[in-house]
């Protein structure tokens, strides 16, 4: 169950942008800043990166319409690989893609679900709102939602 809710503020746990070397701290990064922060299952997961990222991406100007200053996409993911991630989807300059690589935060949160097709933890899909560092809203997919693939002649064809 999720360890966070509406009017909690944000953990203090360090997150990464491209490079190990950018480290930071989230609850700091947000502390003066109206933002949205949505977590995925992973990068490239088909569904996380057709649905969740686009989403977000297509939407980065009326979120910043309505004043949000940052958009943030987490994953228990290497720096290197959510930047990539990020630069192959268009997310530059619209979402900022933080890599949670040991899944401190995502657990802190209370987010960790255990998913052995992708490697062991890692997160559900969920999305916030804060302001200040506080949780404003909050929405979080159902907890058995698994990964799931339709398959042609028994090979995978897609992923959600």
């Amino acid at each position: 169950m999720p360890r966070i809710g509406k009017g909690d503020r944000l953990p203090s746990v360090a997150l990464y942008e491209a490079l190990p070397e950018n480290r930071m701290n989230i609850l700091d990064f947000v502390a003066n800043k109206k933002a949205i922060i949505f977590g995925v299952t992973g990068a490239y997961v088909p569904g996380c990166s057709r649905v969740h990222l686009r989403g977000f991406i297509e939407k980065s100007a009326d979120l910043r319409y309505l004043g949000f200053q940052e958009i943030i996409c987490v994953s228990v993911n290497d720096p290197f690989v959510m930047s990539a991630w990020g630069h192959a989807k268009g997310a530059t300059n619209k979402v900022r893609m933080f890599a949670d690589p040991t899944g401190a935060y995502t657990k802190a949160i209370g987010m960790d679900v255990d998913i052995p097709e992708l490697g062991g933890t890692r997160s559900r899909r969920y999305s916030m709102a804060t302001v200040n560092g506080i949780v404003k809203e909050l929405f979080i997919d159902h907890p058995n939602v698994k990964l799931v693939c339709l398959q042609t002649d028994g090979v995978p064809t897609y992923c959600t």
